[in-house]
């Protein structure tokens, strides 16, 4: 992968209807910004996505694909974004869901800030300064993420402050996690990142939470029993 400022990586599973629509956005919105920025696909998909990124590798830049093959992807989605630091030398790293409920049009001012010096991490946010939640699935997944972040703030003092420790959409230095221990298990790799990286500054940008944009989430009962565990390996650290 070529050195630039920022590298967004995008994990993706079977995402072939949403990744050409992120891709267009995310390359209008770099482009309008002056980042110096690449676009990262790390792909576990089983079906014809792997087609689909490289096809998009040729019409927008720059953008790479990772395809990892079934027997390479340990941890899951996290393992999937710590695949992609692996894979580049930016000096910041952003990372973003492949489904749309993430924006890229915020990517630039999560970048920004980290780029700038002016944070560690910046972290998109749903439930602080005019951020929104209108795309949870149903009151039961509002439940579900309430009491997550409450479960979050009593095991993880230090996350008290944070008010989306669990949604998976910033932007950090690279610096965070370098020789940091962390242990990728399913979805919620910021909070992994938060619990065992080196960082001092936190920034929130405010953002709407938005439907995904096609196909099925690849959320499950085991992800809930995933997180569970992860909380309680956190706690215990």
């Amino acid at each position: 992968m070529p050195v630039t400022d920022a590298t967004i990586i995008v994990p993706t599973r079977h995402e072939a209807d949403n990744a050409p629509v992120l891709a267009a956005r995310a390359s209008l919105c770099l482009a309008g910004s002056g980042l110096d920025a690449e676009l990262l696909f790390v792909d576990d998909s089983d079906d014809h996505t792997p087609t689909v990124l490289a096809d998009l590798a040729e019409r927008y830049g720059p953008v790479g694909v990772l395809h990892r093959s079934a027997g390479e992807r340990r941890g899951g989605l996290a393992g999937a974004v710590l695949a992609g630091i692996a894979a580049t030398d930016s000096e910041v790293v952003a990372v973003m869901d492949g489904d749309l409920q993430h924006p890229p049009e915020l990517l630039g001012a999560l970048i920004a800030p980290v780029l700038g010096g002016d944070a560690d991490i910046a972290i998109a946010t749903r439930y602080a300064g005019g951020g929104a939640a209108g795309g949870l699935a149903g009151p039961g997944r509002r439940l579900v993420s309430r009491a997550s972040r409450r479960a979050v703030g009593l095991v993880l003092p230090r996350l008290r402050s944070i008010s989306d420790p669990l949604g998976g959409y910033f932007a950090m230095r690279r610096s965070v996690v370098d020789g940091a221990a962390l242990q990728p298990d399913g979805f919620k790799i910021l909070l992994e990142v938060l619990a065992g990286g080196s960082w001092e500054r936190t920034v929130e940008v405010p953002y709407s939470f938005a439907p995904r944009h096609a196909g099925t989430s690849n959320a499950s009962v085991e992800t809930g029993w995933r997180f569970v565990r992860q909380l309680g390996r956190l706690a215990g650290a």
